[in-house]
């Protein structure tokens, strides 16, 4: 039963690896880079701007990039001690990879840091943007499967690194933002929405 998952999550990133552009490599590429997210990273901390006075924003960006590290940490510790080598040091199928730009990515690929960054992040947005529409916060899941989905483009994950990814980021961005609620209600007597 292993062997087979084995053999199904190989073949499906095959599969998504095989179907590509020139012009989705450089899409791809750059929406795996977390600086071409920039503009929305700072649309959003605008929002918390606008109704929040500075010191409680610190605070929320305290806990944001407690998060990041929280995900990226656990994941490189994961990473190395499982030490599964990325499709793209795989000897047995790297040379079935369609390569973007080189990019080989780190030794070891389980599990994705960017799934669990990006949903973590998405997670934790969706929870504090209540005064929202669904739809606005659902954004934020479409962002980071996109960028989940650009690991599996550029060959650099397996599927099953990625879904790893996004279970342990929503688990962190559910901590986070519990946490954010217990500073703010201690410290504050508010509940923080955006």
């Amino acid at each position: 039963m292993i062997d087979s998952f084995k053999i199904f999550d190989r073949d499906l990133l095959l599969s998504i690896n095989s179907h590509h552009n020139n012009m989705m490599d450089v899409i791809m590429y750059y929406i795996s880079g977390i600086w071409i997210c920039l503009p929305l990273f700072i649309y959003w901390f605008s929002l918390f701007l606008k109704k929040y006075e500075l010191k409680k924003v610190i605070i929320l960006v305290f806990f944001l990039v407690a998060l990041v590290t929280l995900t990226d940490q656990t994941s490189n510790r994961v990473k190395h001690s499982v030490k599964r080598y990325r499709p793209t040091h795989n000897i047995e199928i790297k040379d079935h990879i369609h390569l973007v730009n080189d990019y080989h990515g780190g030794q070891y690929g389980f599990f994705s840091g960017h799934a669990a960054n990006a949903f973590g992040i998405a997670m934790l947005l969706f929870l504090l943007f209540k005064e929202h529409s669904v739809l606005v916060r659902s954004s934020f899941f479409a962002w980071a499967g996109i960028t989940a989905y650009s690991r599996l483009y550029l060959g650099v994950h397996y599927p099953s690194d990625i879904l790893v990814g996004i279970i342990v980021g929503l688990i962190w961005g559910y901590v986070i933002y519990q946490l954010i609620q217990f500073t703010f209600k201690k410290y504050f007597n508010e509940v923080i929405s955006v």
